[in-house]
Parts: C-alpha cells; structure tokens; sequence
C-alpha cells in the first residue's frame, strides 16, 4: 500500500527527474564550452613578441661538436603536420654530435593567432611518440635544472623506447606567451582527429583560466633529446655551450624571447 502511494498517478520517477536534470546540465554545458571554442577561434591575436629565426638559432654549432640538419618530414613531426594538426610559422630540427653523446634539438614556433594552445600541446613526445609505436618508460613534470649558473624554466621529461629498440631521454618546453603550459593532468598521449579533440575538450578551461580567452597564442615548442640522461646532459659543463645556443627560444628563467 506505502509503494502505491509513493508516487501519484502520471508523476515521472524521482531516477527519471535525475536523468532529465544531468541530460539538461550537461547540454548546457557542452554548449557553453563548444561557444568558448568559437569565440576564441575568432578572437583578435596579440602582437608578437619572438622576431627571431628558429633555424638560424639551431644552425649555431659549438666548438666540439658536429652538427647535422634533419628534415622536419624525415621525423614524426611530419606525420602531425600532415594531420593539420601543427600549422607552424617555423620549425626546424638538428642532430649534434661530439665524441659518443647525441643530442637531438626540434623547434616549432607559432605566431598569434596560428593555432590554439590545446592544438600546439597535443605535439608532445607523450602523443606524438607514442601514438607512433614509442613506449613511455619513464616521466617527470616541471623539472628544476641549471646549465651553469643560469636557471631554466622548469620543464617536462619523459623517457621513451623507440620501436626499433633503443630510448631517448626528453627535455621538452610548450612556451605559450613565454610562460611554460604544464602538463600533469596529461597522463596519457591524445588521440588524433575527432576523438582527440573531444579528449582534450575539458582543458580548454585550464587554458582560458590560464591564458584567457584569446587560445591562439605566441607559441614555441622546444625538444632536447638524447643517448644520455637528462640530468647527466645538462649538468655536465662541456654541454652547457650547446644548450646555451638556445636561450633565444626562451629556455632561460632571465632570457625573454628575441
């Protein structure tokens, strides 16, 4: 008799109420953050702040060292850019040798109002690598470090077995307006295509919270990557002329981008 009585004639169940009531919240907002979307798609873009050349930066060769220039399309860059996914203003990339240490250098530059932050973060190691056969081993978010006495922004590090055998150690930089996007709340790579923008839909919050509304920002992607540890390449003082040679893509705590 008390169950007949719970609910009068017609009146939809409380559990159905619930449903009706999430189904609305959430539409309304999936339509607030897909609004957002367009909005900063047609936001005006800021003045640019880097004037420099990003090959000329990684054409420097330290006294020591060998240095050979590798094609954009010859790395896993090229299958990205093929996605639509980079959209550069510049990029470029170099292999450096000296006796048995090599270090890898890429580096991609975005000028307001290229492309969105959450689009220039999705080229990182942990997806572009990995969605390529590369399996993560090891990963760190906002690392100290030093080359000499100088400071560098903190940045993220991962270690990575390629497919034919063998890993790279990474040090990699996501300079949006020069300040360093974080990554800690990616814990695995995104997928490519529609899919991978729904996955990375919730960060356009984070973003705008961190870099308000205007997403296409002054952008620079920088990767150091290498046979040695990070630690140990950065540390040792007879590297530290190499990786001086990229203080102007804004590495350094002191050195703003020129």
């Amino acid at each position: 008799m008390y169950l007949l009585m719970s609910s009068s004639p017609g009146t939809p169940p409380a559990s159905f109420n619930l449903r009706k009531s999430l189904l609305i919240f959430g539409s309304v907002l999936l339509a607030g953050l897909l609004l957002l979307v367009a909005v900063s798609e047609f936001s005006t873009p800021g003045a640019a702040r880097f004037s420099g050349s990003v090959r000329k930066i990684l054409q420097a060769t330290p006294a020591g060292w060998s240095r050979q220039e590798v094609p954009i399309a010859a790395s896993s860059a090229a299958l990205a850019s093929a996605q639509g996914i980079l959209n550069f203003s510049q990029a470029s990339q170099a292999v450096y040798t000296r006796g048995g240490v090599q270090v890898v250098i890429y580096a991609a530059y975005w000028s307001p109002g290229k492309v969105s932050v959450v689009d220039a973060g999705s080229h990182n190691p942990d997806s572009c690598w990995v969605n390529n056969g590369c399996v993560r081993s090891e990963r760190q978010y906002a690392v100290a470090g030093k080359i000499g006495s100088r400071e560098l922004i903190p940045y993220e590090y991962g270690q990575y077995i390629m497919p034919r055998g063998g890993k790279q150690n990474v040090a990699f930089w996501h300079l949006v307006n020069g300040r360093a996007n974080r990554y800690e709340d990616q814990k695995a790579g995104w997928r490519d295509g529609l899919a991978g923008r729904w996955e990375r839909l919730p960060l356009l919050l984070k973003d705008i919270r961190a870099y308000g509304i205007n997403q296409k920002s002054e952008q620079m992607f920088i990767r150091v990557s290498s046979n040695l540890p990070i630690a140990d390449l950065i540390s040792d003082p007879a590297n530290a002329e190499l990786l001086n040679t990229l203080a102007p893509l804004g590495v350094f705590a002191d050195q703003t981008w020129q």
